[in-house]
């Protein structure tokens, strides 16, 4: 009976011993096993350099715009002809036109276009033979356009313009003037949005307009400072 008690102490002091053996590997593994009811985390997004998510898109770059602007013209001379090598130089009033030029962007920064102008008191302030003053002409210009612009600040750009052409004047009576014209500007272009602008700027306007008489060219042109109020829109 003795030994059957002392057997079944060893034997529980056994079991206890391999239970506290046992504990630290079963917490370790509870430890290390994954929760069930937490979801796995989700698969991360890999944003291409390219994509939209990336940048911004560029805004469009527009080649053409067309531009309509008020034409003061001030502080001129119109040379009158009084016959062969017979000319007469005086003060011009001062006349006023549109201009409307149509553009195209070749490269960056530099444009060429068309620039038709209409201009309308063409005369002299006094009229050189004394005499009644006929009435004032009109003067039509069909001018080439080749203008350079530099952006100076975000929205706000400056441009420096060459105008050559052909001039024809419209007298009340008798022949009319025609021959070369030749105009150069600089003015500023300011954005109103991305495709609305607002322009000034001003030049020189020379014309070499003559009349035909007895085969004979006589000198009849006009000379004017020329500013430009204007608007345009780029497409």
């Amino acid at each position: 009976m003795a030994n059957t008690r002392k057997d079944m102490r060893l034997a529980g002091t056994l079991v206890a011993l391999t239970l506290v053996a046992a504990a630290p590997a079963a917490r370790a593994a509870g430890a290390g096993a994954p929760d069930s009811a937490a979801p796995p985390p989700p698969p991360p997004v890999a944003v291409a350099a390219g994509s939209p998510a990336a940048a911004p898109p560029a805004a469009p770059q527009r080649r053409f715009d067309v531009v309509l602007s008020l034409l003061p013209m001030e502080h001129g001379k119109y040379t009158t002809g009084l016959g062969p090598g017979d000319t007469v130089t005086g003060d011009a009033s001062f006349a006023y036109g549109f201009n409307l030029n149509v553009n195209v962007r070749v490269i960056r920064g530099l444009s060429v276009g068309l620039a038709p102008q209409a201009v309308w008191n063409v005369q002299p302030k006094l009229n050189p033979t004394q005499l009644a003053s006929p009435g004032a002409s009109k003067e039509y210009d069909l001018l080439l356009r080749i203008a350079y612009t530099q952006l100076l600040v975000d929205g706000i750009s400056v441009y420096a313009e060459a105008l050559p052409g052909y001039s024809l004047l419209i007298p009340p009576m008798g022949k009319s003037p025609k021959g070369l014209v030749v105009a150069f500007g600089v003015g500023v272009m300011m954005d109103l949005s991305d495709r609305i602008f607002a322009s000034i700027g001003g030049g020189y306007q020379y014309g070499f307009q003559a009349i035909s008489i007895s085969g004979d060219s006589v000198e009849n042109h006009t000379r004017y400072i020329r500013l430009t109020l204007g608007g345009g829109f780029r497409f």
